[in-house]
């Protein structure tokens, strides 16, 4: 046993193997005892797979738990036949795997017992040391990025020379970033190239083990595959393809995640989410994020205030590990091996000390374009929608509602404009134009000049 444990947490992936940008490499177990978890479990599981699809064949049942017959189904079919919890009731073919299997009278009962403990139905869970060690073999830090990658990744941003610099740095480090600045100049972009920066694959498992504990990990809403579940399947069948070189299907090869939480986050979601009703756990958005980049955007307008949830990153940022707790009281170490980038749309002074901003070594000011800078993604904008761009009526827009409202450039005005623009010609039913004319129009309709809030503010409200 020991021999086929060690096999199990051996990487089978020496660097010099492994291509540079691949996950690492978790081989297919062969035995119940390689899998992690105990033979209750997995019978468990079967039990509840076959309860939720009826008449089921063995191949079935081992696809929908992410094992292999040979050596792990096999036997848990075998003990379950013989203290007759499931029935052979079919066979589409001579193989053991092709027989069809629907739960006893006991097995109904037994399956009942096992879905009040939780109600998890899928892929089967992976040891939480097995986990952790993926976790930390495929940490950001262990990235490089060049100024070929950052320049590649934020193409299509315009943005000032020193803020272009600066990133790149603070992504190599891989230290939590501050993103900071006036709303609508791009920080939220920049987050999302930063994740192109980010090469290469990481592991996801569907769930993890935690002495009897389930923690579901896998989103399919942030977590993106590279290759299908159904291929890994055929690459295992594949003829030729050694035992030992089958990749575990319970991790997904995915591209590294990224997670962009907004106003809407609180501090419960960074806590581990137990649903009374189906008796596991959802992990949270750090945990899910491991390997990628954790977004926490708009800062200051969340419901919780800055700074306690600023507070709440303290541990993490520090240590790069996090602290969970079950709800038996028990605690574990969760790896913090991602990017955490804050971007807030405040002044940092109105989020935090110093003492706190000190643990954050990468600050980085996204202020406002200039002018040139300002043209430029106005002609881009026009040029992304096949509009006709013309400098002259780039310069009139700003000479008629900027300069003499001092009103601020901001990055997403442009984008904002030529979107009214389309707006416009669809309901003229005429093609779109870049001109005075159009841009008036449009404008009328963005813009709310200082004169009309002052003149609809609360106390002409009041009196009206």
């Amino acid at each position: 046993m020991m021999d086929s444990i060690a096999r199990r947490n051996r990487p089978a992936s020496e660097p010099e193997q492994r291509p540079a940008n691949a996950a690492p490499f978790r081989a297919q177990p062969t035995t119940v005892e390689e899998t992690g978890i105990g033979f209750g479990q997995l019978t468990d599981l079967c039990i509840k797979t076959i309860y939720q699809g009826g008449r089921i064949t063995a191949r079935d049942i081992a696809d929908r738990l992410s094992l292999p017959f040979a050596g792990v189904i096999e036997p848990v079919l075998s003990f379950l036949k013989r203290e007759k919890f499931v029935e052979v009731v079919g066979a589409g073919g001579l193989s053991e795997q092709q027989y069809q299997y629907s739960l006893s009278d006991r097995g109904n009962e037994r399956a009942v017992e096992a879905l009040e403990r939780n109600q998890y139905v899928g892929p089967a869970p992976v040891p939480f040391t097995d986990y952790v060690e993926v976790a930390r073999e495929q940490s950001i830090r262990s990235l490089s990025v060049d100024s070929e990658g950052v320049s590649e990744a934020l193409a299509d941003l315009v943005m000032t020379e020193t803020t272009r610099s600066l990133v790149g740095p603070a992504v190599n480090s891989g230290r939590t970033i501050l993103l900071y600045g006036e709303p609508g100049n791009g920080k939220s972009s920049i987050a999302k190239g930063i994740r192109r920066m980010l090469k290469g694959q990481v592991l996801i498992p569907y769930a993890v083990d935690v002495n009897g504990q389930i923690i579901r990990i896998f989103d399919q809403r942030v977590h993106q595959p590279v290759e299908s579940e159904s291929f890994e399947r055929r690459r295992n069948d594949a003829v030729g393809i050694a035992p030992e070189r089958r990749h575990d299907t319970r991790w997904v090869i995915c591209q590294r995640p990224l997670i962009m939480a907004g106003g809407e986050l609180t501090l419960r979601d960074l806590e581990l989410k137990y649903s009374p009703q189906s008796h596991f756990y959802i992990a949270p958005i750090q945990m899910r994020s491991n390997g990628g980049v954790l977004v926490i955007d708009d800062l200051g307008r969340q419901l919780v205030r800055p700074q306690e949830l600023l507070n709440r990153w303290i541990l993490p940022m520090e240590g790069r590990v996090d602290y969970l707790s079950l709800l038996n009281g028990e605690t574990i170490e969760v790896p913090f091996e991602l990017l955490l980038v804050f971007s807030p749309n405040i002044p940092p002074s109105e989020l935090g000390d110093e003492a706190f901003f000190r643990r954050i070594r990468h600050k980085i000011e996204v202020g406002d374009p200039d002018e040139t800078s300002y043209l430029e993604i106005l002609r881009r904008a026009c040029e992304q929608h096949s509009i006709p761009y013309a400098d002259a009526a780039g310069r009139y827009l700003i000479e008629r509602f900027y300069r003499p409202k001092h009103r601020p450039l901001r990055g997403v005005h442009p984008r904002d404009i030529v979107d009214l623009l389309l707006d416009i010609s669809s309901f003229q039913k005429r093609e779109p134009e870049f001109t005075p004319e159009w841009i008036d129009l449009a404008c009328a309709s963005y813009f709310i000049d200082d004169d009309a809030i002052k003149s609809h503010g609360p106390t002409a409200a009041r009196a009206a």
